[in-house]
């Protein structure tokens, strides 16, 4: 009898680990998404609940141990519906990529954002089925250089931000960057010395030094009982005074044109919101200066009554170092710290997903995010 009691709490401990596994762990108002990694999750918590192929999992009292429930029917059956799961997974994403890779029109080009279209079909009274996805360029965007000096000031104003909310002492906070420097460079090492282009190798390092500030800065973070949100709004601001420290309304352009019903049903200040985007437009417009994006698309769709904002950016320089960091909930980049701290500014709450995205395919074999999107939604008054 005790054993069987001790076999059930193994199992309800593993369903707990595998369900936090696939939950998004970050603030309420912030979720790290892929498509992917969300169907797998979505299948994956299914399987985990399937009944055993059999009830008998243990056949004596002397049997005790996590090995007892591992090598018995049940635990079997466990592995086996979790094994399941991850190939119907697979199945179900290779259609899905085959089907969304054939809708894909690569001779429509959207005449308002100049991106690639899906060609969804039409219904029987001709109206599309479904909006475009955000698709590659038209016409592609060079990215320029990486600047040098630029980077180091988006990594400076990140070490900044954390001395002022923490309260700590700069060289315990670069001896613990450093630390963790030390850690993966080797990994660092192994993936820069396939990359031929000096180019190449400057996006690399960079990537290796905002990984290992922004895992250092978290784990402080933490240390000091400090909020995520507190160090984004710090380093939101720093980022505004560098980048964009007079911008307004008038800087915000959207590719779509505005309509008399597009924002029928707010409770906002849709000029502090036309402020926020002008000054995200302005601090982003000197990103892809300093080479860390292509192109930056800021839109608020007009069938959404201006209860959704989205940030496209095109050739994302540091797209690998924040799925790392978003994998390890260790934190977010630059343009996440933006857009809390100007939304807070202009006393708008939000919810946000975030989706690494390759524009060009969805195969799986062939995915390689450059570009991030954030889709916030959900607008409302503070």
């Amino acid at each position: 009898m005790l054993s069987i009691i001790f076999l059930h709490l193994i199992v309800f401990t593993l369903l707990l680990l595998f369900s936090e596994s696939f939950s998004l762990l970050d603030p309420p108002s912030t979720k790290q998404l892929d498509r992917r990694e969300a169907l797998k999750a979505a299948i994956g918590f299914a399987t985990v609940l399937l009944p055993p192929l059999s009830s008998n999992a243990i056949s004596s009292d002397e049997q005790q141990g996590i090995g007892v429930v591992t090598d018995s029917s049940l635990g079997k059956a466990f592995r086996r519906s979790i094994v399941r799961g991850a190939q119907v997974a697979d199945k179900l994403d290779e259609k899905w990529e085959r089907l969304s890779d054939s809708m894909r029109d690569k001779s429509k080009c959207d005449t308002n954002t100049g991106r690639r279209l899906y060609d969804n079909g039409v219904r029987k009274d001709g109206t599309p089925i479904g909006n475009p996805g955000l698709g590659a360029l038209c016409q592609p965007v060079e990215l320029l250089p990486l600047d040098d000096a630029f980077a180091k000031k988006i990594l400076d104003t990140a070490i900044k931000s954390t001395l002022l909310v923490a309260n700590i002492n700069e060289d315990y906070l670069l001896n613990a960057i450093q630390d963790t420097k030390d850690l993966v460079r080797p990994s660092f090492e192994r993936s820069t010395s396939m990359v031929g282009s000096d180019g190449e190798k400057k996006k690399k390092t960079f990537n290796f030094e905002l990984y290992s500030i922004m895992r250092s800065i978290s784990k402080i973070l933490e240390e000091r009982k400090v909020g995520m949100r507190d160090f984004q709004l710090a380093w939101g601001r720093e980022l505004v005074s560098n980048f964009a420290p007079s911008a307004s309304r008038k800087d915000f352009i959207s590719p779509f044109p505005e309509k008399a019903d597009e924002f029928e049903d707010y409770d906002y200040d849709k000029n502090k919101l036309l402020d926020a985007l002008g000054a995200l437009s302005v601090a982003l417009n000197n990103f892809k200066s300093g080479g860390l994006l292509s192109y930056v698309e800021l839109s608020i769709p007009y069938d959404d009554y201006g209860s959704v904002v989205t940030i496209a950016c095109d050739d994302y320089v540091p797209i690998s170092a924040e799925i790392l960091l978003s994998e390890q909930k260790r934190g977010q980049g630059p343009i996440q710290a933006l857009v809390v701290y100007l939304f807070d500014k202009a006393t708008i709450t939000f919810n946000s997903d975030t989706f690494y995205i390759d524009p060009s395919t969805t195969r799986q074999t062939d995915y390689n995010p450059s570009q991030l999107l954030l889709n916030l939604n959900s607008l409302s008054k503070k």
